[in-house]
């Protein structure tokens, strides 16, 4: 029986169905659930700001930095290089993980998860969410399988395929 399950989300719909996936199993086995969160420094600006606006988090973001996701993403249509951004993308990006953070959790707590953490992480997403359940003693992983074009998985894979392949804990990808 698994005693502790890491559910990893970006806010995408089917990462929130990976949370409920994860909440349901813990709830109905009394495992402690840690949601985890990698921040999505290096994502272009284009698909954080789809991402935000579909989940309702860039008024949040805005209210809370002052920030507008237009302006953020610049003449050159990726706001984020390979190296870590500075002043109000940082923050607007740690706010838009912390509120994904937040409204994941509270979806668990209304499954019936009585013992909700979180977690989060930068970097390579599958190693970050890997990484993270080594340091939290998960012993199960649940990720949100995206659908990726045939080219694109084929050239780099999926977060949820890395995942699978390289952790050693049960894995389960909700589609």
């Amino acid at each position: 029986m698994k005693k502790h399950i890491l559910v990893a989300t970006d806010g995408s719909d089917t990462a929130m169905q990976a949370v409920d996936l994860a909440a349901e199993l813990a709830a109905k086995f009394d495992a402690k659930l840690t949601i985890g969160h990698v921040h999505q420094f290096g994502r272009p600006a284009a698909e954080l700001s789809r991402m935000a606006e579909v989940e309702h988090i860039a008024e949040h973001v805005s209210r809370e930095t002052q920030v507008d996701f237009r302006s953020l993403s610049g003449s050159a249509g990726d706001l984020f290089g390979p190296s870590r951004p500075k002043g109000d993308v940082v923050r607007a990006i740690t706010l838009v993980g912390e509120e994904v953070l937040r409204r994941a959790a509270d979806r668990a707590r209304d499954k019936g998860v009585k013992d909700v953490d979180t977690a989060t992480s930068q970097g390579d997403a599958a190693d970050a969410i890997i990484d993270m359940a080594e340091e939290n003693g998960a012993d199960m992983i649940v990720v949100g399988h995206r659908g990726l074009g045939r080219l694109r998985r084929m050239l780099q894979g999926s977060v949820a395929q890395k995942v699978t392949q390289q952790a050693e804990v049960t894995v389960v990808s909700v589609r």
